[in-house]
């Protein structure tokens, strides 16, 4: 028990550590870009220390929520987020093409990213009812498939089609956890897959994304500039970086250096020594997560600790493989580090689930 308790401080620690040093990160990497378009170096900084004590807040009240009451409400919560991307569609703020936005009191909200509750909560109360049918296709996992494909409709509309791909890479990992056959899961990549090969057949720009990773150099100044500029951060960090506050990317040379491309700035700044060091920081927290997981006492409190450890993990991995060019680009940012106020706030959230579920975790898993 007291390996536990060590193991959580040191999870909360690391993550309130990744936070600040995100700050840091947003102030210096954004202070130029804001000043120019709102006579404020800070702007982006403030807003997000705003949202980091609104996050903290949060994070209390989730810690010491009774999970017995998201379990019985999970499908009302789900619902509201849904309603609410429903309505983003026609109401909500747009910005570079999409509307994935709600401005409330000058601060933008992103009910995508609540998703990341709502979806997790439902999908754990489902697995925790329906635990002996997870292995057949028709009662266990078609009537799952079938709420993802809504909630994926629903975020393709806004247009957003990697967090889609997100989150039937989520669903997958998350089935095959709990026991799902491997040929249903392959039969799901196979149906998911064909659909996302349509959708981006039938999407110039999301065509032209797709060509402009596999050669950014064929439009170096449209849709393959900003894998290039991260390239070039990343070439300029060299072993140990420029140092902290010289990045040369960051002058309007790389798009979203304080969002989704902020890896970039650390790797040009700290170099591979500070980029790899992160790694390593995310790598030891994941394991003590996995470990902790194991220990869960039952399959709702299950699916939350191996949801809520899927979810950081696929979005420090594909950021960071954004950013290095492994994958084509995708608006997704670094856990706890990114600028990103719904986001910062919905993660910190998901910590408290996750400490939360973990109250009554045993050495012995709840399976065994």
């Amino acid at each position: 028990m007291k390996t536990l308790k060590r193991d959580r401080w040191f999870i909360f620690i690391v993550f309130f550590a990744l936070t600040l040093f995100g700050l840091l990160m947003i102030y210096e990497s954004s202070s130029i870009y804001a000043y120019k378009y709102t006579q404020d170096s800070s702007y982006f900084f403030k807003r997000q220390f705003i949202f980091f004590i609104i996050s903290l807040i949060f994070f209390f009240l989730t810690l010491f929520l009774d999970l017995d009451f998201l379990k019985r409400y999970n499908k009302e919560l789900l619902l509201l987020v849904i309603v609410c991307l429903l309505f983003l569609v026609s109401f909500g703020k747009s910005a570079g093409g999409a509307r994935r936005w709600f401005n409330i009191g000058g601060f933008n909200i992103q009910p995508s990213e609540f998703l990341k509750v709502a979806f997790l909560c439902y999908c754990s109360d489902y697995l925790s009812r329906k635990k002996n049918l997870v292995r057949n296709f028709k009662s266990g996992i078609l009537p799952m498939a079938i709420v993802l494909g809504i909630v994926c409709a629903l975020v393709i509309l806004q247009p957003d089609l990697g967090t889609a791909i997100f989150w039937v890479l989520w669903m997958i990992l998350f089935l095959f956890i709990f026991g799902a056959k491997i040929k249903h899961l392959l039969s799901g990549i196979s149906i998911g897959g064909l659909a996302f090969f349509f959708l981006i057949k039938l999407s110039s720009y999301r065509l032209a994304r797709i060509t402009s990773f596999l050669n950014p150099f064929s439009d170096p100044k449209g849709t393959g500039f900003q894998l290039i500029q991260s390239q070039i951060a990343y070439g300029s960090g060299g072993f140990f970086g420029v140092g902290l506050g010289q990045s040369r990317q960051k002058l309007f040379f790389l798009p979203a250096s304080h969002t989704d491309f902020i890896y970039s700035i650390i790797a040009e700044e700290f170099g591979l020594l500070g980029s790899l060091g992160i790694l390593i920081i995310f790598g030891i927290v994941f394991h003590k997560m996995f470990v902790i997981a194991k220990g869960a006492i039952d399959e709702f409190r299950a699916g939350i600790l191996w949801g809520v450890l899927l979810i950081f993990f696929l979005e420090v991995f594909i950021n960071i493989g954004v950013s290095c060019g492994v994958f084509p680009t995708k608006g997704l940012p670094l856990p706890f580090i990114s600028y990103g106020g719904s986001s910062l706030v919905v993660h910190y959230i998901l910590l408290a689930l996750f400490f939360n579920a973990s109250r009554k975790s045993q050495e012995k898993p709840f399976n065994q």
